[in-house]
C-alpha cells in the first residue's frame, strides 16, 4: 500500500525511489512473499465486492447537491492521505467521482471501469480491451490521488492524446476544484514549470523523461537530502527546476511506453565536432562507395548487418594513406566506414526514416509515427543525410542519459493500463514490479476472426485485398487495412486508386492529420490504410449504418514485430460489443527469414503448395517463427539497455549517479 504521506505539499520536496540496482533487486525479492498474498487479495471476488460497495454509495449520492459531494470528496481525500488507499474509503470516493462524471461529462462509469480504476490503485497493469473507456477509467485513481494531495502525472504516447484527454476530462477535474497542466513538445520551460505545479499533469513519456534529465543536470546529479542542500546553496535553482519529484504516475498504453520505447535510452546531447569532423564523415561516405560488395564487405539483409571482410580492411588501409590524422586508427576508420555502409545498404527511406522538408525524421517501427527530435548516433544520422542529399547536421555529444526502465522505477507509485499486456506480464514484473490483471469487457465481443489467407505472390495478395474492399464498400461496411511500412501503405494506396476505391492513408507522413483520419474511419464505405498502429489511442466510432452492415472490417497484410501488436490491430474492430471482422492476408514473396527453422518451414510450404491446408499451415508457422525471433531480439535489446545503465552506475559510483 502506498503511503500517501510521503508527498507533502511543499514543492521543494522532490522525492523519488532509490535506484541502486542491488537495492531494487533486494526489494523485488522481498516482494515475492507479498506477491502470493496480493494474488489472493486481487481475486475476482474482491473486485466484485468493491464494485458492489461503489454501487451502493452511488445510489446514496444520487440527487445530492454538488457542493455537498465535492466537500465530502475532499474530506475523503484527506483521510486517504493519512490511512492510504483503503477499499472502504476509495469505494465511497469512486462513487462520488462516478456521479461527478455523469453530471459534467454525461458519462457514468461501467462496473468494468470501476474494476479497472481499483486495479490501478493496487500497483497493477490493468489490461482493458480497445474501446472499453480507458480514458474515463483513469480519472478514478487520478482524482483519488490528487485529492489526497499527491502530484499526479498521467503519461500518454503522443501530444495529441495528451491534449485530448486533458481537455475531455477537464470539466470533471474542475468540478472537484483540481488544476490540470499539459506538457507537449512545443511548450516553453516556463509553461512546463507551470504545468508541473498543477494537481494533475498530462505529459508524454518522452517529454517527461527529458524534463527530468534537465533537472538532474541543473542539480548535477544530486538526490534526496542533497537536493535540499543544493537549493540552500543556490536558491536560484528553484526557479529553473521543472518537476516536483516522482510521486504518482499512471501510464496509458503502458506496453508502448514502458516496454516498446525502452529499447533505447533517452539522451540529452549537444553539438560536437567542427568542420574537420564533418569532412571526416564525408570522406568516409565517399570511401564506402569505392568498396566492392561481396569482396570488401558482406551485406546480411536478414539480420540487418554489414560486415567488413579481411580484404576490405586491407583495402581500406590502402585507400586512406595520406588522408590525415583521423584516419590513422584502424578501429576508428572501420567504424565510420561501417556506418556509411549501414546507411547505404540497410536503412531504407519510408521504412526506417522519412525525408521531409529536407530533413531526416526517424520512424517508430511499432507505432508508425515519427519520433520527433530523435537521431541516430556516432555518425549514422549524418551518413543517411549524405545518402539522401540533405544538409548535414553536426554530430551529437551525450550530456545526460537514462533508460525508460530506470526512470519509471523511480516513481513512488506506478500503475498503467493497456489493451495488450498478458504476453509481457513476466517482463512487467521483473523490470517494474508490476502485476498484470485482466479486466473483462463490458459487453461480450462480437469480433469474427477469419482464418489466415496466404498467397505465393504479392500481386495475388493485393488482388485479394482489393476484392475484399470492393465487397465491403458495396454493402456500406468500413475497412481498415493495416500495413507494416510507409512504403507498403503507398503501394496499396496506388492500387486502390487504380481500382477507383476512395480511401484515406494514415502513416508517419500524415501524422499531423491523424485524428481527422481516424474520426472518419468508421463511416459507411470508408477505406483507411494505416501504417503499423498509427492512430492508436483514438477510438474508431462506427456510424449506425456501418454497424448494421457488419461493422469495421480489419485487414492485416503483414505481421508486425510482435504478436501483441497484431492483437492491438485486431482490437480496432468490434469495440464495446459492436460487430467487426478481422483477417490476415500474407504474401510469401520476397520474405526474408533470419532463422533456420523459418527457412525450413517456408521451404516445406513451397514444396507442399499453398493451395494445400498443410502448405498454408507451414507458411503461417514460418512467419510466426520469424516474429518470435524478432520479439526475442527486441527483448534482449531492452535487457541490454538496462544492463548498460547498471554497469554505468557501478563504474561511476565514485563520482555520483550515472546520468
Amino acid at each position: 500500500m502506498l503511503d500517501t504521506r510521503t508527498a507533502p505539499a511543499d514543492h521543494r520536496y522532490r522525492p523519488e525511489r532509490g535506484q541502486d540496482g542491488e537495492r531494487f533487486l533486494d526489494a523485488l525479492a522481498e516482494r515475492w512473499v507479498r506477491r502470493l498474498l496480493r494474488n489472493a487479495l486481487l481475486m475476482w471476488w474482491r473486485r466484485q465486492r468493491f464494485v458492489r460497495r461503489v454501487e451502493r454509495w452511488s445510489e446514496h449520492f444520487s440527487g445530492r447537491d454538488s457542493r455537498e459531494l465535492v466537500a465530502r470528496a475532499r474530506e475523503l481525500g484527506s483521510r486517504i492521505r493519512v490511512t492510504g488507499y483503503r477499499d472502504a474509503l476509495v469505494a465511497e470516493l469512486f462513487a462520488i467521482i462516478r456521479e461527478g462524471a455523469a453530471r459534467t461529462l454525461g458519462k457514468k462509469h461501467f462496473h468494468t471501469q470501476i474494476q479497472g480504476g481499483w486495479l490501478l490503485l493496487q500497483h497493477c497493469i490493468a489490461e482493458m480491451q480497445t474501446g472499453e473507456g480507458k480514458t474515463l477509467t483513469a480519472v478514478l485513481p487520478v482524482i483519488t490521488a490528487a485529492l489526497a494531495g499527491v502530484p499526479v502525472h498521467v503519461i500518454t504516447v503522443n501530444d495529441y492524446l495528451t491534449e485530448r484527454d486533458a481537455q475531455e476530462m477537464g470539466p470533471l477535474y474542475a468540478w472537484f476544484g483540481l488544476s490540470v497542466g499539459i506538457v507537449i513538445h512545443s511548450a516553453s520551460p516556463s509553461q512546463r514549470r507551470q504545468a508541473y505545479r498543477q494537481d494533475i499533469t498530462y505529459v508524454t513519456g518522452k517529454e517527461l523523461v527529458f524534463d527530468y534529465l534537465r533537472d538532474r543536470m541543473c542539480l548535477e546529479g544530486a538526490k534526496g537530502l542533497k537536493v535540499h542542500l543544493s537549493l540552500l546553496k543556490q536558491p536560484v535553482l528553484e526557479e529553473r527546476l521543472l518537476l516536483r519529484g516522482l510521486h504518482f504516475a499512471l501510464v496509458d498504453e503502458a506496453d508502448s511506453v514502458l516496454i516498446d520505447e525502452s529499447r533505447t535510452p533517452l539522451i540529452i546531447s549537444g553539438s560536437e565536432g567542427g568542420e574537420e569532423e564533418q569532412r571526416f564523415i564525408r570522406e568516409a561516405y565517399e570511401l564506402s562507395t569505392r568498396l566492392v560488395e561481396g569482396e570488401d564487405f558482406i551485406v546480411d539483409s536478414e539480420h540487418r548487418q554489414v560486415d567488413l571482410t579481411e580484404q576490405g580492411r586491407k583495402r581500406l588501409e590502402v585507400l586512406v594513406k595520406g588522408m590525415g590524422p583521423l584516419w590513422r586508427g584502424a578501429i576508428r576508420r572501420e567504424e565510420i566506414v561501417h556506418k556509411a555502409l549501414l546507411a547505404r545498404y540497410i536503412y531504407e527511406r519510408d521504412r526506417d526514416y522519412l525525408l521531409r522538408d529536407g530533413k531526416i525524421e526517424l520512424i517508430d517501427q511499432l507505432t508508425g509515427r515519427v519520433m520527433e527530435g530523435r537521431s541516430w548516433e556516432k555518425g549514422l544520422h549524418q551518413m543517411v543525410e549524405l545518402k539522401e542529399g540533405c544538409e548535414m547536421t553536426q554530430q551529437r555529444q551525450t550530456l545526460a542519459r537514462i533508460s525508460y526502465q530506470n526512470f519509471f522505477r523511480r516513481y513512488l507509485y506506478l500503475g498503467g493500463m493497456t489493451g495488450t499486456a498478458r504476453q509481457l506480464r513476466g517482463e512487467f514484473w521483473r523490470t517494474y514490479g508490476l502485476l498484470v490483471r485482466r479486466v473483462p469487457t463490458y459487453r461480450p465481443s462480437r469480433r469474427i476472426e477469419r482464418p489466415w489467407r496466404v498467397y505465393a505472390r504479392d500481386r495475388d495478395r493485393w488482388e485479394a485485398v482489393i476484392r475484399c474492399c470492393r465487397s465491403c464498400v458495396a454493402r456500406g461496411q468500413a475497412v481498415l487495412i493495416g500495413t507494416s511500412s510507409v512504403r507498403q501503405s503507398e503501394e496499396i494506396s496506388a492500387l486502390l486508386r487504380q481500382a477507383g476505391i476512395a480511401h484515406q492513408v494514415l502513416s508517419a507522413k500524415q501524422d499531423k492529420a491523424e485524428a481527422e483520419v481516424i474520426a472518419q474511419a468508421g463511416q459507411p464505405s470508408q477505406v483507411t490504410v494505416a501504417t503499423s498502429l498509427a492512430g492508436r489511442g483514438t477510438d474508431i466510432r462506427l456510424a449506425p449504418a456501418v454497424a448494421e452492415a457488419g461493422g469495421l472490417h480489419v485487414i492485416q497484410v503483414d505481421l508486425y514485430e510482435s504478436a501483441r501488436v497484431d492483437r492491438q490491430l485486431a482490437g480496432r474492430c468490434a469495440r464495446q460489443g459492436d460487430p467487426g471482422v478481422y483477417e490476415v492476408m500474407l504474401s510469401m514473396e520476397n520474405r526474408v527469414y533470419a532463422t533456420w527453422l523459418g527457412r525450413y518451414l517456408a521451404h516445406g510450404a513451397e514444396m507442399t503448395g499453398l493451395d494445400n491446408p498443410l502448405g498454408r499451415w507451414l507458411a503461417c508457422r514460418a512467419v510466426r517463427v520469424e516474429q518470435k525471433y524478432i520479439e526475442r531480439q527486441n527483448y534482449h535489446a531492452r535487457e541490454a539497455t538496462l544492463a548498460f545503465d547498471r554497469q554505468q552506475r557501478e563504474l561511476m559510483a565514485f563520482c555520483g549517479p550515472g546520468e
